[in-house]
């Protein structure tokens, strides 16, 4: 099964740190929107070809102009939302790491399906979710495009079984890392 993994482009939060940081659900800037139009460049999307964004409002914008020429399955879950590396349990939540409530998705992202969505997943083990969340992935054989966040994909990789992955590992704006399982 091939995972790719692509990290939002460009959001509202990074263009002016920290005060950015503050910004509930920051949308994508208008260099972010043609980063993720450059996505259709590099990738050769298919119809049996899956997308699932992270729930928050760059990913889904992301993934929204990444997809726009194509009409594929998304999914939004919970299980690819922001999360901090290394990964610290106590660490406060940013504003701009808010993640949409499951009727604030269905009420403006219908185009969505939303998989699994347990609010709770701040306050849950991580690990045990990544685990279940690629199993699921592989009962949809197919290529599977992740639109999410540095820190995620980096814990991703981590779990799965990489060492000795870092901050230097992040893929930064639009980038993408792409794993065979």
């Amino acid at each position: 099964m091939e995972i790719v993994f692509i990290r939002h482009a460009q959001g509202e939060h990074t263009i002016n740190l920290p005060n950015s940081l503050d910004i509930r659900h920051p949308a994508l800037t208008e260099k972010g929107k043609v980063q993720a139009r450059n996505l259709t460049d590099i990738f050769d999307l298919k119809p049996t070809d899956i997308i699932i964004s992270s729930p928050t409002r760059r990913t889904i914008e992301t993934t929204n102009i990444f997809t726009e020429r194509q009409n594929l399955k998304k999914y939004i879950s919970p299980f690819i939302g922001p999360r901090m590396f290394p990964q610290n349990p106590e660490w406060i939540t940013l504003a701009c790491d808010e993640i949409y409530r499951r009727q604030d998705i269905e009420e403006l992202y219908r185009e969505f399906e939303i998989v699994d969505f347990n609010e709770d997943l701040w306050t849950t083990k991580f690990k045990g979710y990544v685990h279940r969340f690629i199993e699921w992935n592989k009962t949809l054989n197919c290529r599977i495009y992740l639109v999410t966040h540095d820190g995620t994909i980096n814990n991703y990789r981590k779990i799965i079984g990489e060492e000795h992955v870092t901050r230097d590992d992040f893929v930064g704006e639009a980038g993408w890392y792409k794993m065979i399982l």
